[in-house]
């Protein structure tokens, strides 16, 4: 039975929301920032939506493995960038999550020269589901603030919730290159792939 909707078309979809929620963001006022979160929260249901479909449907293709982990990436930082344009973050957890994203597709790279299949490491997936909930909390925080401005302590949640989320991205690229360290050392050899 066909997928009452294409996973790979889900996925595509999400591509302009997450800009559309940065300049939400950046619009500022309470119907700004409800928006953005609103906005965040349909990335993340449509990221597991996708996924789920394809897997219930046997829609999986080699196009959507790699599709979708790139739309995530590509959303949350597009995010990430939202919350240091709005004060939400700091440079440098922008720059850590962007090298550490970096880093991980070199590695792919070098490993797909090699015939190599880097695999998802628990970190990663780790990774990916802190900056998943990480978001939420960002995105819902600025929302009650806006709403809430009596309660003072919902401003300074996403800069903790994102220092969280930075530290967790840096341990993952930490242990891709600890666990590929063998496959680094290969490369850098100029070794044959095997």
């Amino acid at each position: 039975m066909a997928a009452p909707f294409p996973p790979n078309l889900m996925t595509a979809i999400r591509l302009p929301l997450a800009p559309l929620a940065v300049a939400c963001l950046v619009a500022g006022g309470t119907a700004g920032i409800v928006a953005a979160a609103v906005l965040a929260l349909l990335l993340e249901l449509t990221d597991l939506a996708d996924g789920w479909m394809a897997r219930r449907y046997d829609a999986v293709t080699d196009f959507g493995k790699l599709f979708d982990p790139f739309a995530d990436a590509f959303c949350r930082f597009t995010l990430f960038v939202g919350l240091y344009a709005v004060g939400r973050a700091d440079l440098w957890m922008i720059l850590a999550i962007f090298y550490r994203d970096s880093t991980v597709s070199f590695l792919r790279s070098i490993a797909a020269t090699r015939q190599v299949v880097l695999a998802a490491r628990p970190s990663g997936k780790l990774k990916a589901v802190v900056q998943g909930i990480g978001t939420q909390v960002c995105f819902l925080a600025m929302g009650a603030a806006s709403l809430w401005p009596d309660l003072p302590w919902l401003d300074v949640v996403p800069w903790w919730t994102m220092l969280v989320i930075t530290l967790v991205t840096v341990a993952s690229l930490f242990d891709y290159l600890g666990g590929n360290r063998s496959l680094l050392e290969d490369a850098l050899r100029g070794d044959p792939a095997p």
